[in-house]
């Protein structure tokens, strides 16, 4: 007897919903005021969502495949925190990966107040360990640090010290440890 069951073909996806177009396209207004989730941000505890702003269509002519894009204009909450600005998603619009949230529920994340954690980096790190030498060996300077440069960004929760703070990140440049399994691979070596 023949399997008549069903083969998938291609890449697997990780994504659980609707695209925005399939979610805005069916509501009034096209969804201004509510909320929608991206399934993928569902996975940190700090609640992720986005208020839907301003939509626009995309003229299929002009542009090709973009029949299942949109734009949208989103006030969105990352991790617990509003961003300042309004973000545009034209992108990422295509991916099955949204979700509207009913409006019973809405409150769930309106007054949900984790926030993540702010990391502070230090502003200077060790060389790596053979660059290390070299520069020692050249300049006669004992352990030399690293000038670290950092692009804050709205998305990152992380920033580099300021005077009198201490970093709640240390980073540290070498070999690791290697894990107990293979210890053995390691001996004579370290």
């Amino acid at each position: 007897m023949a399997n008549n069951g069903i083969k998938y073909i291609g890449r697997k996806t990780d994504f659980k919903g609707k695209t925005l177009w399939e979610i805005v396209g069916d509501l009034k207004d096209y969804g201004l005021g509510r909320l929608i989730i991206r399934n993928m941000f569902q996975r940190y505890p700090e609640p992720c969502y986005m208020r839907i702003l301003k939509v626009e269509t995309v003229d299929d002519e002009k542009v090709p495949d973009t029949a299942r894009k949109v734009k949208v204009t989103v006030q969105k909450t990352w991790r617990g925190v509003t961003l300042p600005k309004p973000i545009e998603i034209y992108s990422t619009s295509y991916k099955a990966d949204y979700e509207l949230i009913d409006k019973e529920d809405e409150h769930k994340y309106l007054k949900n107040t984790k926030k993540v954690e702010e990391r502070i980096l230090d502003n200077k790190i060790e060389f790596p360990p053979l660059l290390r030498e070299y520069i020692e060996e050249e300049t006669g300077q004992k352990n030399p640090l690293m000038k670290v440069h950092f692009r804050p960004s709205e998305n990152k929760f992380v920033r580099l010290v300021k005077d009198g703070e201490t970093p709640n990140i240390k980073m540290t440049t070498g070999l690791g440890q290697p894990s107990p399994k293979s210890l053995k691979l390691y001996e004579g070596c370290l």
